[in-house]
């Protein structure tokens, strides 16, 4: 538990990245609670913090901050007495991505390889070789900060701060937010919105937003709806998304929509996230089936470089600092200040330790769950039983987390091996063996845990 004082260091752990200059970036810096704040960026590329550096110097004045801000590549020389620690980083995300997702198809498995899946290993193996030091580092110079990690695979990155360097954490993720644009799309009719009406992604989750209220529930990036209802009068819309379900394009969210004609809840994720936990969508015929599509990484990689040239016409003055948009799904500013007031405000959803909000889940596993937050940190609403059917889908889940975490922690090639014989889209022992490995020594340079394993 942290110390409340007026003056929070908050620490960003790679910031130099665009994701932290559009959107979290603006977010504390235009937060008037912040106002005492002094705000660390931290990242060991010089020449992108330098950009971030000047740019936040630009939004700093924007928006009259009194925030102190400081640049450092050593994250040693700033961690001491922190009470915020934020965790954004990532190893050549699109390019080993990549490398995750055509390693699995090689042999016939098809699936999204972020968060679930056997292409998940490499993320969180990659990953936490970079992280565990820092996690250690967080323990050690300011154990009683809080991480708020922003990082993927989300849960698996909890469980190593949680069960291995013993420290506070919050995991976050915008990924609920989504769930307000598939109802905007299935209930169009009810919100007013005619066919001919060309909507973007926003438009139609914003609309969403001001009318429903979603209660959700489940493990990240594989949540559920249980309940839906009109934020005017408490109704319950499940009966109208029954109704409505087929009111879409047949390609749209059709894996989403099948599910929920089976299991009888809605899943916020959206399809491709959905995906990375089921054993229905493992071979091309069930992506092509359902009209899945991968990340595009060439775009992604594209759109970052557009990020940094308007990232630098800013600083340059060239364009104002209007065009980095406030969103409503941005919540770390709120959730440093929830803390850091003691205020017992409302979150719809973060990444916390269960200790039954979720009755028919492990105590100890992680789970997201709307939370009270305080300076305790988030404490999980209790949102009772999940239906039998999902509760043994999240459970399968919670095993392979916990063990892909233990592996790639501890270079554990045991637990690595069982952890793919579980993975759903994986029905053969042999492969689960020969799978593991070949994703060793793809890595073997990243993943230095593994060496003399």
């Amino acid at each position: 538990m942290i110390s409340l004082t007026n003056e929070p260091k908050i620490v960003v752990i790679g910031a130099g990245s665009t994701n932290f200059c559009f959107v979290t970036l603006n977010d504390i810096l235009s937060d008037p609670k912040l106002q005492n704040a002094s705000l660390y960026m931290v990242d060991i590329n010089e020449e992108t913090l330098n950009l971030v550096a000047s740019l936040a110097k630009v939004i700093k004045e924007q928006y009259k901050s009194k925030i102190e801000l400081f640049a450092e590549t050593d994250r040693r020389k700033v961690l001491e007495n922190s009470d915020f620690v934020i965790l954004s980083i990532g190893v050549e995300r699109e390019q080993t991505w990549q490398m995750d997702f055509k390693i699995a198809k090689k042999f016939g498995i098809w699936h999204y390889a972020e968060n679930g899946g056997p292409g998940s290993f490499g993320h969180t193996a990659r990953n936490l070789a970079v992280i565990m030091p820092i996690l250690n580092d967080i323990h050690d110079f300011s154990p009683d900060s809080w991480l708020l990690n922003f990082t993927n695979p989300l849960s698996r990155i909890h469980y190593a701060a949680k069960d291995y360097a013993n420290i506070n954490c919050i995991s976050f993720c915008h990924q609920y937010w989504n769930g307000f644009y598939i109802l905007g799309r299935i209930l169009a009719n009810d919100l007013g919105i005619k066919k001919d009406q060309n909507l973007g992604y926003h438009e139609y989750r914003n609309l969403a937003l001001s009318e429903y209220n979603i209660l959700a529930a489940g493990l990240n990036h594989f949540t559920w709806m249980l309940e839906v209802r009109r934020r005017s009068n408490g109704e319950n819309l499940y009966p109208l998304i029954h109704l409505n379900i087929d009111n879409v394009p047949p390609s749209y969210e059709a894996l989403t929509r099948h599910i929920f004609r089976i299991f009888k809840l809605l899943p916020v994720p959206g399809e491709t996230h959905l995906s990375e936990y089921l054993p229905y969508t493992a071979q091309k015929e069930h992506w092509d089936k359902y009209n899945l599509y991968h990340f595009d990484f060439n775009e992604n990689l594209r759109n970052k470089a557009k990020n940094w040239q308007t990232i630098k016409n800013i600083i340059n003055g060239k364009i104002g600092v209007d065009v980095l948009q406030l969103d409503p799904a941005e919540r770390i500013a709120h959730l440093i200040t929830e803390i850091y007031t003691d205020s017992s405000f409302y979150e719809p959803a973060l990444n916390i330790e269960n200790n039954g909000a979720i009755r028919n889940l492990p105590m100890d596993s992680v789970v997201e769950v709307p939370c009270v937050v305080n300076k305790r940190g988030g404490l999980g609403v209790s949102v009772g039983r999940l239906p039998e059917s999902i509760a043994a889908l999240c459970h399968r889940e919670i095993s392979i987390s916990k063990l892909i975490t233990k592996a790639s922690v501890n270079g554990d090639i045991e637990a690595g091996i069982q952890a793919f014989a579980l993975f759903p889209m994986i029905n053969d022992l042999n492969l689960a063996e020969t799978l593991f490995y070949e994703y060793l020594e793809k890595f073997k340079k990243s993943l230095p845990q593994f060496n003399d394993k």
